[in-house]
């Protein structure tokens, strides 16, 4: 069971680091510890909603996450 948890935290933590290292420019890095905590613990829930069931591509999911957007579904605008 401990093995199970731990990869499970293992693949969200390395898809944080894939996000960092792969998506290029962004105008503003995600820098937020609880925003990439939320992440890696139910990355599962993201990768369905936004990639299998949305219209993400996994690359674009990872980089809205590191980039400041991340979060499931689309920004509210405010004005």
């Amino acid at each position: 069971m401990r093995a199970l948890v731990g990869l499970y935290l293992a693949i969200g933590i390395a898809l944080v680091a894939i996000g960092f290292l792969l998506p290029g420019p962004c105008p503003n890095r995600n820098s937020y510890v609880v925003n990439q905590i939320i992440f890696v613990l139910t990355w599962p829930v993201g990768l369905y909603a936004e990639v299998y069931q949305g219209q993400l591509s996994a690359q674009e999911w990872l980089h809205r996450q590191a980039c400041g957007e991340g979060g499931l579904g689309p920004k509210p605008i405010s004005g």
